[in-house]
């Protein structure tokens, strides 16, 4: 019934679409849903960004036609959906389809994702979903194999496919008419429910202050966004204070005002200096220049040398990869085509400090109170500017790498199509690019030279023998380069420049204006949602990325340009960040030990190549972490940071890395070292030892096993639990279903379970087998009131035939936990080793096996 389609690019938005609508039909949605038409009956509340679940619409299709693969398939079919592009099909699946097939599809769902928590929460949770069924006239039997104590959990896979089945044959013998009337009486109580409780004291009340984010679906599903179709249909009066606004303000932006200073001077009557005075008082700098005029203004001069540099390269010259920063930071030498921060060489000292002035700072969106350094000002700049510098850039980059080698990605012929997301962009702003350079470039392409080979080693070898001598000659080549780039180069810069000369002026004022208006927008729609103005973070939700590039990340200025009051002052701590982000990055790699990976290494050492790689990208996440530190006025915390999603190249990883990650930040700072604090998911060593012969794991450590076979046995109290094993890929995922080992399932690829003991042939695990973990589950309806808590604790014990051993004793769990990963035996390098986890999860096996990639069929 609905199909997806994903957004290409990392900020492109999916869409979806509605199927098998008729004419009628879609000029219906168009009417009741489109996001416009909402909009003028007063639906502000649309959210402008939103998760669409709608591959519930189509689970029960899914069910019949693919019932091994249905939850999997429905899952993937999630949107990333933005409502500017008035999509009627997404308001009508979030407003009326999803919310009626997820109320159908609910017993599916419900045991898709596992037991709740307690015997209470399951036997509240199935009661509900009983009653809504009855309200909906389906047949109690529909429920008989999925009820709490129907026992679903005695079905095997088939079994509980073919009771998917008869839910959906029960579901089909309703009346369809019926079905959806009865729901959208649900729905509309719900919603008189709502309006009850707020009416209580006046006998009506504001739509803001009923509609919930449960209820707005309501309105524009039942009453097409038409706040007053409500009250009319609840025959309540509407509240004094409401309003209904059915078209926003016209952003109002205050930009550009300097250069009218002699006309309103003179208007006025009053000196220019007065007024330049006074535009500087209101826009809170010290001239009249507002901060994105100022911005602007350096845009221009940087172009002006960035076009230069392209317009006098020239063979023997290195290529100009590197003029405009990528943000990518590398720690090895600069290799021949790429020269990192090359625009400090070629680009003259008063452009480069410029730019480091202006966009020195910045807004985190989560830290909206400070702002803080911005370690990478060349690479926002290059932001600002946008596609169009994406595209001459690049046009420019690939007629060197054509001509002069050693490869290119695209032809000269083929530059429209490898650079059709920028030349799209540009067409939409106004500003498109000349067909005709892209026929002088395919005609130029085929006057080139001939290929040439780029020897990069040549060696000559005197060789004697019988009959005389010869020199043998061995060569290395990197590719090939192609005589002609002078005349390629002066096809593209005299287009350059005659773009430049119409459009650049233009396209700047686009590129600002559409950024600034877009806040503009937000902010108006926030007030006519809400009835009230944002708070700062609020409004950082929307206007972090404008205020970044136009006003060094001040969300005051920006409220200035947009004509609104600032709520609040940002704060504007030390610097951390003295000097260049990219040399404070390649100081933190030294410091932790990285030293440039060449091709040798990478050949002949993969595993140090791996940890060089590691250390990479700590040292770029360095910077972030500088950043994190001035916006919360001290150190972050290992979860403030997210040191969990990075791989931490040490024998103790994160646990010992950690704190020495952040003791030379704070040497390279000349700040305080923080307070010993342990890294996330770290948790106090267990008190006492099972064995004292054993070596005790805190939770988080690792420690090396021999390749042989290994016993991983859970001793428990309290209750008896079910010991499984998983079997992973070095993606986390397992390779098929039959990865997971279990008492229906006791063997496969050298690893089994016994009783509560996993046994892994490590000799005998394939080679594409990266991690066996160790699970133990408790089954709540075997076990209704059981979770894992203080009187009932586990601990591991790992022994191998050649002796020695180890021991992990967690701390008990205290979130109802009813499913963990006690202990994972991974390869590392050439040999293996064992990792106390003691990761718990309350969502039951299902959960669990879902997160490695098991097809939950439960």
């Amino acid at each position: 019934m609905a199909s997806v389609v994903r957004g290409t690019g990392p900020e492109a938005a999916d869409s979806v679409r509605v199927l098998r609508l008729t004419a009628r039909d879609k000029t219906w949605r168009a009417e009741a849903f489109g996001v416009q038409e909402q909009q003028r009956r007063g639906a502000w509340y649309l959210p402008q960004k939103m998760s669409l679940k709608a591959g519930a619409v189509n689970l029960p299709h899914l069910v019949r036609e693919r019932p091994a693969h249905s939850l999997t398939l429905a899952a993937d079919d999630s949107a990333g959906i933005i409502l500017v592009d008035g999509s009627a099909d997404a308001v009508l699946l979030w407003s009326v389809l999803v919310p009626l097939f997820e109320t159908l599809i609910e017993p599916i769902r419900v045991r898709a994702a596992g037991p709740a928590k307690s015997i209470d929460d399951q036997r509240r949770l199935w009661s509900g979903i009983e009653e809504r069924y009855r309200l909906l006239g389906i047949a109690d039997e529909a429920l008989e194999d999925f009820r709490f104590g129907g026992g679903w959990h005695r079905l095997d896979r088939p079994g509980q496919q073919r009771a998917r089945l008869r839910l959906l044959d029960a579901l089909t013998a309703v009346d369809p008419l019926q079905l959806v009337t009865r729901h959208r009486s649900l729905q509309l109580q719900a919603l008189m429910a709502g309006f009850a409780k707020k009416a209580a004291k006046t006998g009506t009340a504001l739509a803001r202050r009923v509609l919930t984010r449960a209820l707005q679906p309501v309105v524009s599903g039942y009453f097409a966004g038409d706040w007053l179709a409500v009250l009319d249909y609840l025959q309540a009066p509407p509240h004094p204070d409401e309003e209904v606004i059915t078209a926003l303000p016209e952003p109002r932006l205050y930009v550009g005002m300097s250069a009218h200073a002699a006309g309103m001077a003179a208007e006025a009557g009053i000196p220019e200096d007065e007024i330049h005075a006074m535009l500087a008082a209101f826009l809170g700098g010290p001239t009249s220049l507002s901060p994105v005029e100022e911005r602007v203004a350096a845009l221009r001069e940087w172009w002006t040398a960035f076009d230069q540099a392209h317009a006098v390269q020239r063979p023997g010259m290195r290529t100009l990869w590197g003029l405009v920063d990528d943000g990518i930071l590398g720690f090895g030498p600069d290799e021949h085509v790429f020269t990192q921060q090359l625009y400090r060489q070629v680009l003259p000292a008063s452009v480069n400090e410029q730019v480091d002035r202006l966009w020195q700072s910045v807004t985190l969106q989560r830290h909206a109170k400070s702002i803080v350094s911005n370690p990478l000002p060349h690479h926002l700049m290059a932001e600002a500017l946008g596609p169009a510098l994406e595209f001459w850039h690049g046009v420019a980059l690939t007629a060197w790498f054509v001509c002069e080698g050693p490869y290119s990605r695209a032809p000269l012929s083929g530059v429209a199509d490898y650079y059709s997301r920028p030349l799209t962009a540009l067409r939409a702003a106004g500003c498109p690019v000349a067909p005709g350079l892209f026929q002088e470039l395919r005609v130029a392409e085929q006057h080139l030279g001939p290929e040439e080979m780029i020897v990069k080693e040549r060696e000559e070898l005197p060789v004697d023998t019988a009959i005389g001598s010869f020199t043998m000659t061995s060569s290395i080549s990197r590719g090939s380069r192609r005589e002609g780039f002078e005349r390629v180069r002066d096809i593209i810069t005299r287009h350059r420049h005659a773009w430049a000369e119409q459009y650049l002026d233009s396209y700047l004022q686009q590129r600002w204006r559409t950024a600034l208006e877009g806040v503009a927008q937000a902010h108006h729609r926030f007030v006519a949602a809400k009835g009230r103005p944002p708070t700062l973070v609020q409004f950082a939700q929307f206007a972090t990325a404008a205020a970044n590039q136009w006003t060094g990340g001040d969300l005051g200025a920006l409220y200035t340009a947009i004509g609104e009051p600032a709520p609040a002052q940002q704060e504007r701590p030390a610097r951390l960040l003295a000097g260049d982000g990219y040399d404070f990055a390649r100081r933190v790699f030294a410091a932790l030990g990285g030293t440039a990976a060449d091709d040798d290494v990478r050949m002949n050492q993969p595993e140090e190549a791996q940890r060089q790689w590691q250390i990479s990208r700590l040292a770029s996440e360095s910077l972030r972490y500088l950043q994190l530190y001035e916006a919360l006025g001290q150190p972050p915390t290992a979860k403030q940071f997210g040191s969990s999603r990075l791989a931490w190249p040490w024998p103790g990883e994160e646990v010992e890395g950690w704190p020495l990650f952040q003791h030379t930040l704070a040497s390279l700072t000349n700040i305080s070292p923080p307070a010993s604090e342990p890294a996330a998911g770290a948790a106090e060593a267990a008190p006492g030892p099972p064995e004292s012969t054993k070596h005790v794991l805190a939770k988080g450590a690792n420690a090396p096993v021999r390749t042989e076979s290994v016993a991983v046995r859970l001793i428990t109290t309290g209750v008896p639990v079910d010991v499984s094993a998983v079997l992973l890929a070095s993606n986390g995922k397992v390779r098929s279903d039959h990865d997971l080992v279990f008492y229906n399932h006791p063997h496969h690829d050298g690893v089994r379970t016994s009783g509560d003991t996993v046994i892994a042939d490590l000799p005998h695990v394939p080679d594409d087998v990266h991690t066996v973990a160790v699970i133990a589950s408790i089954d709540l309806e075997a076990q209704p009131t059981a979770s894992f808590d203080q009187s009932t604790t586990w601990h591991v014990e790992v022994a191998q035939p050649s002796g020695g051993g180890l021991a992990f004793m967690p701390a008990p769990f205290v979130s109802g936990e009813t499913v963990t990963i006690a202990m994972e035996i991974y390869r590392h390098g050439s040999g293996w080793k064992a990792r106390a986890v003691g990761q718990g999860y309350g969502t039951g096996l299902a959960g669990l096996a879902a997160d490695y990639g098991i097809n939950v069929e439960p």
